[in-house]
């Protein structure tokens, strides 16, 4: 059975953990609110950009934009893999992790090349050490530095897609459904998909200003980035929401074992106080006994 000192001094540990751990819940609480105001005021931007973009697709000849290419046979796939820098955020990575582990070893096996851009450290190391074909990766993407960084990738991307270096690019990250809820998203970002025909009916094409050409040449392109921005947003929202809800488990789990800690440092107390009792009543009760005699 431990000493009282020794349980003492776990329970000065646990203290000291679980106010550490309630410090990050409230940190990560602040950052998840500001993160869930940027995410809320871009989705109604993304999804309106989004539709345009897939209305030009369906009505706009592939000839007219290289990025309007729908390669015959698609070899090459290039998953955009996005995860956190940081750990203390649950099951949040892991996940990550094994979803793209199963997708790569079932899914991707039609293509004939896979290769990996990693926005993230966890999603990096883990992948970099199994020597996982990497093209580039991203550390330390915030909330305030997502915009430049979504246009480096989305011009990057663009670039080897336009080029014929990838076939299908997917971006793979955690929605955010709601502060307990996170939703691991596989969404093919290019080719650009057309909206499905309804029928027989041949959609009606739009009026150009200037042109149907300057359009594309503008549109197609911003769509790539703001498709990108939504998701890194999606992602670190996702992030704060996971870290918030882990460091509350960790700091009620604390109060648990202070709790069973607590009540082992009474018992053994009381195992000793009563020990010392026994041994004064014994004492006494021989030196009774021996007047007696």
């Amino acid at each position: 059975m431990p000493s009282l000192r020794q349980i003492r001094r776990k329970i000065s540990s646990v203290k000291g953990t679980q106010r550490i751990m309630k410090a990050m819940k409230l940190i990560s609480a602040v950052k998840l609110q500001r993160a869930q105001g940027l995410l809320q005021a871009f989705r109604p931007y993304s999804d309106s950009f989004d539709e345009i973009a897939r209305n030009l697709a369906t009505r706009c000849d592939p000839e007219l934009h290289p990025l309007l290419r729908r390669p015959e046979e698609r070899k090459k796939l290039n998953l955009v893999f996005m995860t956190s820098d940081r750990g203390l955020c649950g099951s949040f990575n892991s996940n990550l992790i094994r979803r793209i582990e199963t997708y790569i070893s079932v899914d991707a096996k039609a293509y004939e090349q896979v290769t990996f851009m990693f926005i993230g450290r966890r999603g990096r190391d883990y992948f970099l050490r199994r020597k996982a074909p990497s093209r580039k990766d991203y550390i330390g993407v915030n909330e305030r530095n997502f915009g430049e960084v979504a246009r480096k990738i989305s011009a990057l991307l663009t670039h080897e897609f336009i080029n014929g270096e990838c076939d299908e690019i997917i971006l793979v990250y955690n929605y955010f459904k709601s502060a307990l809820s996170q939703i691991i998203t596989f969404e093919k970002l290019l080719p650009i998909e057309p909206i499905e025909k309804i029928g027989d009916s041949k959609p009606v094409d739009y009026i150009y200003e200037p042109g149907r050409s300057e359009v594309l040449k503008f549109v197609l392109p911003k769509f790539i980035e703001v498709r990108l921005e939504r998701a890194i947003l999606e992602s670190i929202t996702s992030e704060h929401a996971a870290r918030m809800s882990a460091m509350e488990n960790a700091t009620r789990n604390a109060e648990d074992v202070m709790r069973r800690l607590t009540l082992l440092f009474n018992k053994t107390r009381q195992s000793i106080i009563t020990k010392e009792l026994m041994d004064i009543v014994n004492g006494t009760e021989a030196l009774r006994k021996g007047g007696m005699e």
